[in-house]
């Protein structure tokens, strides 16, 4: 689905995006049985869903930041057509193919190294993630 970037400080995501209410309202018409759905979370708890679940999220009324953690589990044959460079990817089991850069052995846990590694491993992400905006960084 298409998805508008309206940055504002309300919006967890980095580019904030959202998807215009005429599509999903045109979606909506379409299939004939989609009824939202509301899943309201206590503090503390957490939801999983699959990457095309359309989603969204009510004001934080806590004094607490609310945190996005995005873990996305891919097979070696998935390849990124909008990217300026190659990403790292951790390898979960199996191959890992010609499209991704294997994220380094943790020889420390907190070391000097992989603070270095891991802001190497951000670093390309912001390249691909940002390429077209004028942000430059995750919030």
């Amino acid at each position: 689905l298409p998805h508008n970037e309206v940055p504002s400080d309300s919006n967890l995501l980095s580019l904030g995006q959202v998807i215009p209410q005429d599509i999903l309202d045109t979606v909506i018409a379409k299939s004939g049985e989609i009824d939202p759905l509301e899943a309201e979370l206590e503090p503390g708890q957490a939801s999983l869903h699959h990457w095309k679940c359309v989603h969204s999220s009510g004001v934080n009324s806590s004094d607490y930041d609310r945190i996005g953690f995005a873990i996305r589990y891919m097979s070696a044959s998935v390849k990124n057509v909008k990217s300026v460079c190659r990403e790292r990817a951790t390898l979960v089991c199996g191959d890992p193919g010609d499209s991704w850069d294997i994220e380094p052995d943790i020889q420390e846990e907190y070391g000097d190294k992989e603070w270095n590694e891991h802001k190497i491993s951000m670093e390309l992400e912001r390249k691909n993630y940002f390429q077209d905006s004028q942000l430059t960084h995750f919030k």
